[in-house]
């Protein structure tokens, strides 16, 4: 939206019209210029003043003598040091879906929840657990109930540090043999859930960031790894950045828009490691 356009049109209109709609111009004028101002000043989208990392939770399991132990996940929500006990929630995820915990084993995951989150310390996980949870055992299916897992969620103490671009990942790893209590006569058992979880994370992913210049080059940019291959370009004042890169070593290659003026160059070895940013200084050369 253009800062200046409504000035423009009332200057104009006054000097044209009578009293009466020279008024409602201005008063017209206010309107758009406010709306104008509201536009501009409610856009604050800019990664520099809300960075942003990614929470990944996972779930796997150990083996356990069932043929089926099926969960229903609603949903699941993380929780920021900084903020009391009613805020400060982020929710990774809120689509109900079943998981039979069995088949996650032998290094088998599956992804219960992602979101992208502010920079921050996260200190709790909430897993909510729906109806519909069950058991199978010896192919006959049993309920499988969980003590407030629907109400206040499972409440599950993380130590997680959220740094800007990064991707974090939460595994959560079942002990399920351990987490299923078995009560009441042994012709007709009942089973609840009082999991035993190890929490685990881990920085997935890593970030390279610096600048090209001259700026004026306006180059773009493609980082080549064993498993990752990436392409960004540089701003205007030259600077450029790879985000959610696999831990590694990549090659830069820099292309400048004008190739009669610049040279094409190569950084080999670039280091990248999980949870870090690496910085480079990119010289391009002229004809």
């Amino acid at each position: 939206m253009s800062k200046h356009l409504p000035m423009v049109i009332v200057k104009a209109q006054l000097k044209s019209e009578g009293f009466f709609v020279k008024k409602s111009l201005f008063v017209l004028s206010l309107v758009v210029l406010l709306a104008w101002y509201g536009c501009t000043s409610s856009n604050s989208t800019d990664p520099q003043s809300n960075p942003t990392g990614i929470m990944q939770v996972l779930m796997t399991d150990y083996p356990a003598a069932y043929d089926q132990v099926n969960i229903v996940v609603d949903s699941v929500r993380v929780h920021v040091n900084n903020a009391d006990t009613s805020s400060g929630w982020y929710t990774l995820n809120n689509t109900p879906t079943t998981y039979n915990v069995l088949n996650l084993v032998n290094g088998v995951n599956a992804m219960i929840g992602s979101a992208k989150l502010p920079v921050g310390h996260y200190t709790q996980l909430r897993l909510y657990i729906g109806s519909g949870s069950n058991v199978i055992v010896n192919g006959q299916s049993k309920s499988l109930s969980v003590p407030s897992g629907s109400q206040s969620g499972l409440k599950l103490s993380v130590d997680a540090t959220i740094h800007s671009d990064a991707v974090y990942a939460l595994t959560l790893d079942f002990d399920t043999g351990r987490s299923i209590v078995v009560s009441g006569p042994p012709a007709n058992p009942n089973y609840s859930l009082k999991p035993v979880i190890r929490v685990v994370t881990t920085a997935t992913t890593g970030t390279i960031a610096g600048t090209v210049s001259p700026a004026a080059s306006q180059s773009s940019l493609w980082a080549y790894g064993t498993s990752d291959t990436l392409s960004t370009g540089t701003d205007v004042a030259g600077a450029f950045k790879f985000i959610g890169l696999l831990a590694g070593t990549y090659s830069l290659f820099v292309t400048p828009k004008d190739l009669s003026a610049y040279r094409d160059t190569t950084i080999a070895n670039v280091s990248v490691n999980a949870g870090s940013t690496t910085s480079l200084t990119i010289a391009v050369r002229q004809r």
